[in-house]
């Protein structure tokens, strides 16, 4: 699909990058909602615009995002998505999918109304009844437990409260808890959308598949790569191109290794320069005042993919999100899953972590099978790091899709 004409290609937000003020940040981990209104971008002929919810102009996103409180940095794109670095953490804007990421006490799910209503507004023709959220494909919605709870608000209070909501919008509703839900280090899934057993004639999809891995207790010099002196209201005042807090994110990619997580194995170097710099990954991103990091990194090569990372470094409540959704399951990916979590855990050197790995077709696919068996059976690698494993947790789940969920945590030094 060819980038729609109309969409930007770069958009910055000078005065709130030179003006965000992140000292009272405090909760990392990020809630995640995902809807997709089809299984792929070939049934965009149901939607009266041929870019599918990438018709949808900043403007209405910067509405939806307020109900979310949360703003907009800036915004790449390439001729798969758009992707938005927010105030807190990403979203991601496909033709037939939209994937929302915040954090702190964000309301993600108080911008549902007006997602559907902007959706219906610029997708469908005037007065077509013949779509509403029930109809969505598929909708995830996912977080890992709070670090402090009782400063949520609106329905994030509680999972329950979620769940509710959400299946007042979606249809065939499922919850799970995942991990020790007694301990403070567990995760919790919605899934939802048409039921699997409706029969319907449709392209199929080509092994979607998402990995993240969620970190705790950074190493502290680890965390120290994403502080930084700078002060709100400081900027350099290059040019409208540029500012000094994406200008030092991009710095802090480079420096630590960010920006060349998928550089090939046989590279010579993770910063060789021909895999960041030449077109193949385009990547925005951001380093907060005085502390904090996030990034967004578009990949136009295997089909497309993104990857997103989000840090909050400060010491007692230290948290590092990383998501990809870089298809491993490709003859010609160039790195393997279980390499590039040894590399993102050599970044920043986690005393804890978790990390969830959903695909497709594990029981008809031999390389999806080799996918996610490298993954399920990484434990000798990750012991020889100093890590132990806590749990392992496998679930199916509807629309074919196979979840692994694995937690760990560094072994007492001896």
């Amino acid at each position: 699909m060819v980038a729609p004409a109309y969409v930007q290609d770069s958009y910055v937000d000078h005065e709130l990058s030179t003006n965000l003020d992140s000292t009272y940040a405090f909760e990392g981990p990020e809630k995640v909602l995902e809807v997709w209104l089809y299984e792929n971008e070939n049934q965009l002929s149901f939607i009266q615009s041929s870019e599918g919810l990438r018709c949808i102009p900043l403007e209405k996103w910067v509405r939806i995002l307020d109900l979310v409180n949360c703003k907009i940095l800036s915004m790449k794109s390439n001729s798969h998505m758009d992707a938005y670095l927010l105030s807190e953490s990403s979203l991601f804007v496909f033709a037939h999918k939209v994937i929302l990421k915040t954090c702190g006490t964000t309301t993600t799910l108080a911008c549902l109304d007006q997602l559907f209503s902007t959706i219906n507004e610029y997708c469908f023709a005037p007065n077509d009844s013949s779509f509403n959220s029930k109809n969505c494909f598929r909708t995830l919605y996912s977080r890992r437990s709070f670090m402090f709870p009782d400063r949520q608000i609106h329905v994030h209070r509680d999972w329950k409260s979620e769940t509710n909501l959400l299946n007042k919008f979606f249809a065939n509703g499922k919850s799970y808890i995942v991990g020790d839900s007694l301990s403070d280090d567990h995760w919790y899934l919605y899934q939802g959308g048409k039921d699997s057993s409706t029969k319907e004639v449709i392209p199929k999809m080509a092994h979607a598949q998402t990995f993240e891995v969620l970190m705790t207790e950074l190493d502290p010099e680890c965390a120290a790569q994403f502080v930084t002196d700078r002060k709100p209201g400081m900027d350099d005042g290059t040019d409208e191109d540029h500012d000094l807090g994406h200008d030092m994110g991009l710095c802090t990619m480079q420096n630590s290794g960010l920006d060349s997580i998928f550089a090939p194995t046989n590279a010579s170097s993770l910063g060789d320069s021909l895999y960041t710099a030449d077109g193949k990954l385009l990547h925005d991103a951001f380093s907060f005042t005085p502390c904090g990091f996030s990034s967004n990194t578009m990949g136009e090569e295997l089909g497309g993919y993104y990857y997103t990372l989000h840090i909050t470094p400060e010491n007692g409540w230290s948290y590092a999100s990383f998501e990809t959704s870089y298809p491993f399951l490709a003859e010609k990916a160039a790195v393997g899953v279980v390499e590039v979590l040894v590399r993102i855990l050599g970044i920043f050197k986690p005393g804890k972590f978790s990390l969830n790995f959903s695909t497709s077709d594990i029981d008809t696919d031999e390389r999806v099978k080799r996918t996610y068996c490298a993954l399920k059976s990484c434990d000798p690698v990750l012991n020889k790091l100093g890590y132990q494993k806590l749990e392992r947790v496998a679930y199916d789940m509807k629309h074919n899709c196979n979840l692994l969920y694995l937690n760990f945590k560094k072994r007492a030094s001896e």
